[in-house]
């Protein structure tokens, strides 16, 4: 999919297609930056513009639309997200309560449409490229955040969002990628001593590490003997061991899952997720009945 990289400049939108922030010659000069899926859209420049004025005015390192509203390619709906969080946030508060939206706890939007960066910000940041195609939203907001000083949300909605339809096939790149994200994550906890995000993490890896076991057999990637020895392979990955580590959830460490990965059990582990396969079969149909009728209407 093609991003369009909007540069804010006076009272003009200039649209710059799968360029990054250095591309444009001038975009060195200018103050803030914005990105737009190419299938995505503005509700309205005034809203854009109420976020530069915000900005401005509060000198926000990062504004953004409290509100987005989802229009599916699938059920043809539409949903408008609504922030718990509106107005101006300043630090301590904004890194002290809010940065755990990065760590599996949903407060804050993770992702970067809907948003306006002060390039001052994403000068401090120096944001690396991860090399992740799954999380990546939340791999660059999570670097630049702890460089702000205050945001600014809207309460209006500003910003259009075509969210795609269900997943058709086996996603290769999720389980590596959400590994990646995992040591990134886990690099800032320490450097920051954000110490109370650990948990989460833990607990998200273990979500990953389950939705790709489902996966596989959802969509018949390997034979059930292939997808076994599949996971004890993947158990062998020193990373599993942090999934034990969770303190301050002792019903997590009861989950049947979480027993079978302590045990080293792929029979346990895949007839588990076997399970859960089967529950969701009914909808997944369902999906296939609807979106077929929708296409070939």
């Amino acid at each position: 999919m093609r991003l369009r990289f909007i540069l804010i400049f006076g009272n003009k939108l200039i649209h710059s297609y799968n360029h990054d922030f250095n591309y444009h010659p001038n975009l060195q000069h200018r103050t803030i930056h914005s990105t737009i899926y190419s299938d995505d859209w503005l509700v309205n420049k005034k809203n854009t513009y109420n976020n530069i004025r915000n900005g401005r005015k509060n000198w926000s390192r990062l504004c953004g639309n409290g509100n987005a509203t989802s229009h599916g390619s699938l059920w043809g709906g539409k949903k408008t997200g609504l922030s718990p969080v509106n107005g101006l946030i300043q630090q301590p508060k904004l890194f002290n309560k809010y940065y755990i939206s990065f760590f599996g706890i949903n407060i804050l939007s993770v992702n970067m449409w809907g948003k306006l960066y002060r390039k001052s910000s994403l000068n401090a940041a120096n944001i690396q490229p991860t090399g992740i195609t799954t999380g990546e939203d939340l791999a660059f907001n999570l670097q630049l955040f702890p460089y702000l000083s205050k945001i600014y949300i809207l309460k209006e909605c500003g910003y259009n969002y075509r969210f795609g339809g269900m997943t058709t096939r086996y996603n290769t790149c999720l389980l590596p990628d959400l590994k990646k994200l995992y040591y990134i994550k886990k690099a800032l906890i320490d450097k920051y001593q954000y110490h109370k995000a650990s948990d989460y993490i833990r607990i998200e890896l273990k979500n990953v590490l389950k939705s790709d076991i489902c996966q596989m057999i959802a969509f018949k990637v390997r034979s059930p003997k292939e997808i076994k020895n599949r996971i004890s392979e993947e158990l062998k990955d020193p990373i599993y061991k942090d999934i034990m580590q969770v303190q301050n959830h002792p019903a997590f460490l009861e989950d049947p899952f979480i027993k079978a990965i302590a045990a080293y059990d792929s029979n346990m582990r895949y007839d588990l997720c076997k399970k859960q396969v089967k529950k969701e079969i009914p909808i997944r149909l369902l999906k296939k009945i609807i979106s077929f009728i929708l296409i070939h209407i």
